[in-house]
């Protein structure tokens, strides 16, 4: 496979120009440039390692089969970016939470790592080179790095913010309940801030590791689960400071935010620079509209109902719209909105890249 095609191809205006290889049309594309064609960047940890016969248990933990998993994926869709992600327990685990994984699942948390805010003083930022599996992670993006060479992009995703983190480690419904019960106990800041540090901290080592730009989930923070009132308040403050804290040190991030997060895209829109993965359930017009104008669109064709389940032509279809949607003016990365599932089928996936590379030319 080549990734670094330079031959030119014709404009309108009878000009040629040189064909982009896949970092630098993510590249294009974090700066507010138009890149040659609409990237492809798939969220498809789940189905890369069905695909690459990696049992889940051994992917959440073992970076030579997160490596060959992706690396495996990529000689067969030919995407722009590589996305690694392991699950949305990493962060939990490696502060004291503990997790359990089905076969074929990712893990999920069984048991949180304090009882009550009581115990908050207790916890410490976890450490990304020697904490629980984070150490997986950064070294399966070494190792991608090394193979993939630098013309294919990295998004390294750092699993839970602050917020998203606060909640595992202390238990979702019992934090909700802080939350509502007693929203001014000052030890509901020092979690965060105890979360905060712990993924700060990954980003910066995920980055060093090799990664191009990073990503974080804070999707229980979203309008499906909270109202934007919580949001305003536990939320948002964390996501804005670590989009300071990493573009002054040139780490570009982004935010993904399960389900419907219409209700608060004015409020993104606010950011600083940053990209939006947003899920399907988000109106793509609205979206466009207002975090689009300024700031890198993610995604957001149904993982499940279109991709997993739909036919070829319904991915083609949907994407197409997608992208006649969301293309103009660029700062759009074409992707699933959320996790593509494993019962994908392969042809499905190669009708999104091929959508993209039949419809998201910019002439």
């Amino acid at each position: 496979m080549t990734f670094n095609e330079k031959k030119p191809v014709p404009v309108a205006d009878g000009s040629t120009r040189p064909v982009m290889n896949p970092l630098q049309r993510i590249q294009a594309v974090l700066e507010g440039k138009l890149p040659d064609r609409v990237p492809v960047c798939l969220h498809n940890f789940l189905l890369a390692s069905k695909e690459a016969g990696v049992p889940m248990e051994q992917y959440r933990a073992d970076p030579q089969a997160i490596a060959r998993a992706h690396l495996d994926a990529l000689a067969r869709y030919g995407h722009d970016c590589i996305l690694i992600d392991l699950d949305t327990t990493l962060l939990a685990e490696a502060m004291g939470a503990k997790a359990e994984c089905a076969p074929g699942e990712p893990g999920r948390i069984v048991t949180p790592a304090i009882r009550s805010l009581d115990e908050v003083d207790r916890l410490k930022p976890a450490n990304p080179e020697t904490d629980g599996r984070i150490p997986a992670l950064l070294e399966s993006i070494r190792l991608i790095r090394k193979a993939a060479g630098k013309d294919v992009a990295i998004r390294g995703n750092c699993d839970q913010a602050a917020f998203d983190l606060a909640c595992m480690v202390r238990g979702i419904e019992d934090f909700m309940m802080d939350l509502v019960s007693e929203p001014d106990n000052p030890a509901i800041e020092r979690l965060l801030e105890v979360c905060y540090q712990t993924h700060l901290a990954t980003h910066r080592a995920v980055k060093k590791a090799g990664a191009d730009f990073t990503s974080l989930g804070d999707s229980i923070a979203g309008p499906d689960v909270v109202s934007p009132k919580l949001f305003e308040r536990f939320a948002r403050p964390y996501e804005e400071r670590l989009i300071r804290e990493l573009a002054a040190e040139g780490t570009f991030i982004v935010i993904h935010i399960c389900g419907d997060t219409t209700k608060i895209l004015n409020s993104l829109s606010q950011y600083p620079a940053c990209g939006f993965e947003l899920d399907y359930k988000t109106d793509a017009r609205k979206a466009k509209e207002t975090a689009g104008a300024k700031h890198a669109l993610f995604g957001n064709i149904d993982p499940s109902g279109v991709i997993a389940r739909g036919s070829a032509e319904d991915v083609m279809r949907k994407t197409r719209e997608l992208i006649s949607i969301w293309k103009p003016g660029g700062h759009f990365v074409l992707n699933a909105g959320c996790a593509i599932p494993a019962t994908t089928p392969s042809e499905n996936i190669r009708a999104l890249v091929r959508a993209a590379h039949e419809f998201g030319r910019y002439e």
